[in-house]
């Protein structure tokens, strides 16, 4: 796996969104109360990444305050790197109102309009840790907003211009987006870069047009990419390379909420590939980076939380025991 065995002071770099969730409550009078829970996809796979015992470090940029405090010191506590988190002295940490549905399942409804991710310059990204990692991590948010767009655009290219690896999570949300044909151009530029892609299989449908998994994984294919992860939510997963595809089944699990499971396997994968140094041509051993990746998910199913409840490696391991 090229750059992964180079000698680096950070196995990842973490680029974009660091968000404060929301989160739903109990309160006796039935009236909803929100707790305020650090998230933010790139946010949970840093964490998901140290807790796993991988060195990881973030770039973002947060509000001043009790939000962006909260969202370091959880990163720290994890064992995240914090050197490139910038702090804003006006605008504010972008905040994720979250609503769960009797099985779990969750929406969002994103406040970032202004928000201080989205004004991440490029000038402002640290040079020590982008060049001190063996992988670049990204998503698609942002891409939305011009400046972190360009923040972004920069972090790849640097990347690229070491020799290191591009990881992606697209993370569509339609339900924040004005315009879709804007949110399926970041999604689809997130994926052309991307040497290790992750998408779900309703994320696939919207890049690609196609409802057949097979079909549109040969779609979203490009002569960079290595590693296709198609997540199917408690179905499990399908792991795709240039010359297979291996179906991974999903866990059992009592569901607390869904929220930081995609970012969890996301941390996964990626910690068995860096740990590995390759991407395995084996059915076997894509089999088990895939079963681990999807545990590390279903664990995190089961508890309440996303960047603070990342599993740890004798977490996930302790649940296959099972």
């Amino acid at each position: 796996m090229r750059g992964a065995g180079e000698s680096k002071r950070f196995d990842a770099a973490v680029l974009g969104e660091l968000v404060i969730d929301l989160i739903p409550a109990a309160r006796p009078d039935g009236q909803p109360l929100y707790a305020a829970s650090p998230g933010g996809a790139p946010g949970n796979v840093a964490a998901g990444l140290a807790r796993l015992g991988l060195r990881s470090a973030m770039l973002s940029k947060v509000g001043p305050g009790a939000f962006g405090d909260l969202l370091i010191r959880t990163l720290v506590e994890a064992g995240v790197d914090p050197s490139g988190i910038m702090r804003a002295t006006t605008e504010p940490t972008a905040l994720a109102v979250v609503t769960l549905a009797a099985n779990g399942e969750r929406a969002f409804m994103l406040y970032r309009d202004g928000c201080a991710d989205a004004n991440l310059s490029a000038a402002e990204l640290s040079t020590g840790v982008l060049g001190g990692a063996r992988l670049l991590h990204v998503g698609s948010l942002s891409l939305a907003t011009p400046v972190s767009a360009d923040a972004q655009r920069r972090a790849v290219a640097v990347m690229r211009g070491q020799g290191g690896l591009i990881s992606a999570d697209v993370n569509l949300r339609p339900a924040i987006w004005r315009d879709l044909d804007a949110m399926r151009a970041t999604g689809v530029e997130a994926a052309r870069n991307a040497d290790i892609l992750k998408v779900s299989t309703e994320e696939l449908a919207m890049l690609t047009g196609l409802d057949d998994l097979k079909a549109g994984a040969e779609a979203i294919w490009h002569p960079s990419l290595k590693l296709l992860a198609v997540t199917r939510g408690a179905e499990g997963a399908v792991l795709f390379t240039r010359d297979r595809a291996v179906e991974i089944a999903g866990y059992p699990v009592r569901v607390v909420d869904t929220v930081g499971c995609g970012d969890a396997f996301m941390a996964a994968l990626l910690a068995e590939l860096l740990r590995r140094e390759t991407i395995p041509a084996a059915e076997r051993e894509l089999g088990e980076i895939g079963r681990f990746a999807c545990a590390a998910g279903a664990v995190v199913a089961g508890v309440s939380g996303a960047m603070a409840v990342m599993p740890r490696r004798p977490d996930v391991e302790a649940f296959l025991a099972r």
